[in-house]
C-alpha cells in the first residue's frame, strides 16, 4: 500500500510539473514582448545594444576564449567599451527632449532613418557631423535665434578662432545625447568648471550668472500678477488694452529670454529682464487704476440745473 501511494504520489507531483510547464511555455512569450517603439531604425537598431541576456553570454564566450588562450581579460571592459558608444548614448537621448518631439539621430549624424537595412540606414552617416566646435550651426539648424545670439559672445569668438582656449561648444553646458536646459541652481557649478581662482577667468562669473537668472523668476510672478489685475479688470468691464499690450511687451522678452542667455553678456541680460519687469508693473498698474468705460456719463449742465433750482427755492422761500 505505501509504495503504491508512494506512486501516486509521485505522479500528481509530475503531472503538476508537466501542467506549470506548459502554462509557462504559453504565457511567457506574452510577458517578454519587446515595448512598441515608433517605426525608426535609429532607434529600432540601438535600442537592442542596451543589455539583454543574450549579449551578456557572447561576452561570457569571448572571454572563455579569452582565458584558454591565456589571455588576461575582464568582462567589464568590453561592457563599458560597448555601454559608452552605443547603449548608453541611446538610452540618454530616449529621456531626452529631443526624443520628446522626435529629433532622431539623423537629424545629427545623417543618414536613413527610414531605411530597414543597416548599410542603408547608415549611408552619410559621419562623426564629422557632431565635431565639438562644429555643434553651434548643427544646432543652430534647428536653434537659429539661440545660433545668433551665440555667435555675438567671447565664446563663440574663443571657439572659432581654433586655439587652446576654454571655450564651451553646445553640448558643453546641453549635453551631447540627454539635450538638457541647466536650472539657476545648476548654472553656478557649469560656469565654475572655467571660471575659477585656479584658471585665472573672471571667478566672479558663477554667482552673477546664478543671480540673472534667478531674477527671470521674478518676471515670471510680475507677469502672473500683471494677467491677474487685467482679469479683475475685464471683470468690472474695464478697457485693459493698453495694460495688455504692455503685458503683450513683457511676455515677448520672456520668450526671448533663452536666446538672449546664449550671449554670454550679463549685464545685457539683466537690462532686458527688468526691462520685462518693468513692462509687466506697468501694465498692472494701469489695469488697477483705469475708470470704467461702461459708467454713464451725466447731462452735460446738469449740475447748474440744481443749482439754479436751489436758488429759487431758497429765494421762494425767503419771501414767505
Amino acid at each position: 500500500m505505501r509504495s503504491k501511494n508512494g506512486s501516486g504520489i509521485i505522479l500528481q507531483m509530475v503531472f503538476v510539473l508537466l501542467v506549470m510547464s506548459v502554462l509557462l511555455m504559453l504565457f511567457q512569450p506574452a510577458m517578454a514582448a519587446p515595448p512598441q517603439l515608433p517605426n525608426n531604425s535609429c532607434a529600432d537598431c540601438h535600442r537592442k545594444l542596451i543589455f539583454t541576456s543574450e549579449k551578456q553570454r557572447e561576452f561570457v564566450e569571448i572571454r572563455i576564449r579569452h582565458l584558454e588562450s591565456g589571455i588576461s581579460c575582464s568582462i567589464v571592459c568590453h561592457e563599458d567599451k560597448l555601454n559608452k558608444t552605443t547603449a548608453s548614448t541611446y538610452a540618454m537621448w530616449s529621456i531626452s527632449t529631443h526624443a520628446l518631439f522626435d529629433v532622431s539621430c539623423d537629424k545629427c549624424h545623417g543618414g536613413n532613418p527610414s531605411a530597414v537595412s543597416k548599410d542603408v540606414a547608415h549611408q552619410g552617416v559621419s562623426n564629422l557631423n557632431a565635431v565639438r566646435a562644429g555643434t553651434p550651426e548643427l544646432c543652430g539648424k534647428c536653434h537659429q535665434s539661440e545660433l545668433d545670439e551665440f555667435k555675438s559672445s567671447k565664446h563663440f569668438k574663443m571657439l572659432e578662432s581654433g586655439e587652446e582656449l576654454p571655450a564651451p561648444a553646445c553640448i558643453t553646458c546641453h549635453q551631447a545625447h540627454s539635450v538638457r536646459v541647466l536650472t539657476a541652481s545648476e548654472i553656478e557649478d557649469f560656469c565654475s568648471n572655467c571660471h575659477n581662482h585656479i584658471t585665472g577667468i573672471d571667478p566672479s562669473v558663477p554667482k552673477k550668472a546664478e543671480h540673472a537668472l534667478s531674477s527671470v523668476n521674478e518676471l515670471r510672478v510680475e507677469l502672473s500678477k500683471a494677467r491677474s489685475a487685467i482679469l479683475a479688470a475685464k471683470a468690472s468691464a474695464r478697457d485693459v488694452s493698453a495694460s495688455e499690450a504692455d503685458l503683450e511687451a513683457g511676455k515677448e522678452i520672456l520668450d526671448h529670454i533663452p536666446s538672449v542667455w546664449h550671449r554670454f553678456n550679463l549685464s545685457f541680460f539683466e537690462t532686458e529682464v527688468q526691462r520685462g519687469i518693468a513692462d509687466a508693473k506697468k501694465a498692472e498698474s494701469a489695469a488697477a487704476g483705469m475708470p470704467t468705460a461702461t459708467q454713464p456719463l451725466k447731462s452735460p449742465g446738469f449740475e447748474v440745473i440744481l443749482l439754479i433750482s436751489g436758488l429759487f427755492a431758497a429765494y421762494f422761500l425767503k419771501r414767505h
